[in-house]
């Protein structure tokens, strides 16, 4: 085993604690070291434990996409505590709106009354290089967001759908913030 690569030998930690069949399964940074492709091989074999053979899989990571991903429900803990605990959409949910952001050439004067006329559309905020547009249901949204500034005569350049994240309920509930280039720490992740 000591030439075996650290994919090779994380897959060879895996296999060892399946021999068993268990019914829970405690995994501790699985890909942590993991390859893109080795990574996707360690989620799918989750999944399939979890959806084919029922096994209950405790995954801790840190890498919040992972969890994102696997999990039906995920815990934050912080300072060796559980700082938020849920459904992964309810956490997401909690700390903010979907936003869908708008980079316009020239200000887009005709668009904002037009926008806040539309149903979903809880918050219009305008730039002079764009809007920003805040609603609980961005995908529902967007579309009508573009036709609405076709119609007002503003040209988008770019239109994105910015939806929450698992890293922003983690920075909510932590206290940590980034700011530019340097982090002030409220927690120990």
């Amino acid at each position: 085993m000591g030439g075996y690569s650290g994919g090779m030998r994380r897959r060879l930690d895996h296999a060892a604690a399946l021999v068993h069949n268990p019914g829970v399964l405690f995994l501790d940074e699985p890909t942590s070291g993991l390859d893109p492709v080795s990574r996707q091989k360690v989620w799918e074999e989750v999944r399939r434990l979890n959806d084919e053979l029922g096994v209950t899989v405790f995954l801790t990571t840190q890498y919040l996409e992972e969890a994102d991903r696997l999990a039906d429900r995920v815990g934050i803990i912080d300072g060796g505590r559980i700082a938020a605990e849920g459904r992964s959409e309810d956490l997401k949910r909690s700390v903010g709106q979907d936003l869908v952001v708008v980079s316009t050439r020239g200000e887009p004067n005709g668009a904002v009354e037009k926008l806040r006329g539309l149903a979903a559309v809880e918050r219009v905020e305008a730039r002079e290089d764009g809007l920003t547009i805040a609603t609980p249901d961005g995908p529902r949204v967007v579309g009508k967001v573009a036709v609405a500034l076709e119609e007002a005569g503003v040209v988008a350049e770019r239109l994105t759908l910015r939806t929450p994240t698992l890293d922003d309920v983690f920075l909510e509930v932590t206290g940590n913030r980034l700011r530019g280039d340097e982090r002030t720490e409220g927690g120990d992740g």
